[in-house]
């Protein structure tokens, strides 16, 4: 974990870094860089711990495994609704703005 952020604090600051929540098996194929993002977010398998520990259950890595794969659809399935979400919370907060656009 180390080297990614060291990693992340060399890049330039108008490098943008999207980061997918995947299982094991999709990690290395999916993580690109890419250019013009505003905001990004990033969730990772401890986030998933804390979801588990915040309803009083046990975040042991076989837990967040098991929520994992509950997932309907999957993980891919998860990112397009994050990025559905993304896109209402975008109109909710600048459709004022650009309505007042000439």
């Amino acid at each position: 974990m180390d080297e990614i952020i060291e990693y992340l604090r060399a890049l330039s600051k108008d490098a943008i870094v999207k980061v997918s929540v995947m299982d094991k098996a999709s990690m290395a194929r999916n993580s690109i860089v890419i250019d013009g993002v505003v905001d990004g977010g990033v969730w990772c398998r401890e986030d998933i711990g804390t979801l588990i520990e915040d309803n009083g259950k046990n975040p042991t890595p076989e837990n967040i495994d098991k929520v994992l794969a509950a997932v309907p659809g999957g993980l891919d399935d998860f990112g397009d609704r994050l990025i559905q979400e993304g896109w209402d919370i975008l109109h909710d907060i600048y459709d004022g703005a650009i309505d007042a656009l000439r």
